[in-house]
């Protein structure tokens, strides 16, 4: 007959239950003497060779992780899988925080894989406005997460990245961000022909289906969609090339965060960017920064002379706002302009006005 093994307990597995001892180090010095032992032995095969045998255990104890011995078990059974999952052969101590930290981990990928499912994304929209007489010139689609433990969207890309859901990530945020696009065009609430700059992950991009159906639904809008990819992000030239052959695209780029990442140049070239913005790591402070104003100067410089347009993002002070004009950089996009929101917010007064004082005396 074959053992019979409680439920979860596979048929390698066995529980043992020490009881009766008065210390835990009585405890774990019978535990280290088992897997000496255990470690000593080898089977021998019918070939003659001889396979040693390893021991992978976890403990957990009464009552200081649990009184209940349902819980103990599966606090056991959870240091064990640890063991198995770094080092096998050798036996370690339940830790309630790895174990917190787990389980709080778990819950995550689970709310991820339902947001996937279920399409639980808002896509907020902020302006970017003309530099020459602030008005609204495009909006930026920016992703946020519709559960409240998952907002944030480098939550949501780390997980994709490591539940390798990239693709879908790429997919909905550029369904998603066009059909709120449409909506509010239908309803007026946008004068409709602003540019939409939507943010790509550099190595993903729509297969031939995705793209048939993106055109089929949203060719209308497809002349003003201007695609993003972070300079953080090593470049993929196959993605690349395929995000410029969709169908009905016209191929333009903004390559963002310029700044932060780790070959400007490079990026620069593959990309060939119509648009590049400015990380705020660069803007901010920018009024009073001498170091930070030659960078802006020299990049204005570059991409003027070859018809690309810089956009400085991330601006909060009127201070910041003036010497990026005065800079003469063609947008300008931030909290001091406008935050984002579900529906397009307008420009605020108080940045127009400064935008509006500095070209008349400029002129």
């Amino acid at each position: 007959m074959f053992p019979s093994f409680p439920p979860g307990i596979s048929g390698d597995e066995f529980n043992l239950l020490f009881y009766g001892y008065q210390s835990q180090e009585e405890i774990r010095t019978l535990l280290q003497n088992l897997s000496l032992a255990v470690s000593n032995t080898a089977l021998e095969l019918p070939s003659g060779r001889k396979l040693p045998l390893r021991l992978s255990g976890g403990v957990s104890w009464y009552p200081e992780n649990s009184t209940d011995l349902s819980t103990l078990k599966k606090y056991a059974d959870f240091a064990m899988y640890q063991v198995k999952k770094a080092e096998k052969g050798y036996i370690t101590e339940f830790d309630l925080e790895l174990f917190t930290k787990n389980a709080k981990e778990t819950e995550m990928r689970r709310l991820f894989h339902k947001m996937l499912n279920e399409e639980l994304f808002t896509y907020y929209f902020q302006p970017i406005v003309s530099a020459a007489d602030g008005s609204i010139y495009a909006y930026e689609a920016l992703m946020r997460g519709n559960l409240p433990a998952l907002t944030r969207p480098d939550q949501i890309l780390q997980l994709a990245h490591e539940e390798e859901c990239l693709h879908e990530i790429e997919r909905l945020t550029m369904f998603l961000s066009a059909k709120s696009y449409a909506t509010f065009l239908s309803t007026h609430q946008i004068r409709g022909d602003e540019l939409l700059f939507v943010n790509s992950i550099a190595s993903q991009y729509m297969n031939h289906d995705e793209s048939v159906a993106y055109v089929e639904q949203y060719s209308f809008l497809q002349d003003r969609i201007v695609i993003e990819i972070t300079e953080e992000d090593s470049p993929d030239l196959t993605a690349l090339l395929k995000k410029r052959e969709m169908p009905g695209f016209s191929g333009v780029f903004a390559l963002d965060d310029y700044g932060s990442g780790y070959s400007n140049e490079k990026m620069l070239l593959e990309l060939a960017p119509a648009y590049i913005k400015l990380d705020l790591s660069i803007i901010r402070d920018i009024d009073s920064d001498p170091d930070k104003q030659q960078i802006v100067e020299n990049i204005v410089s570059y991409a003027h002379q070859r018809g690309m347009k810089i956009i400085a993002e991330g601006l909060e002070t009127p201070a910041e706002l003036l010497k990026v004009l005065e800079l003469d950089v063609d947008l300008l996009q931030g909290y001091f302009l406008a935050k984002p929101s579900a529906v397009p917010k307008p420009v605020s007064a108080e940045s127009v006005a400064v935008i509006e004082h500095f070209r008349k005396h400029l002129a």
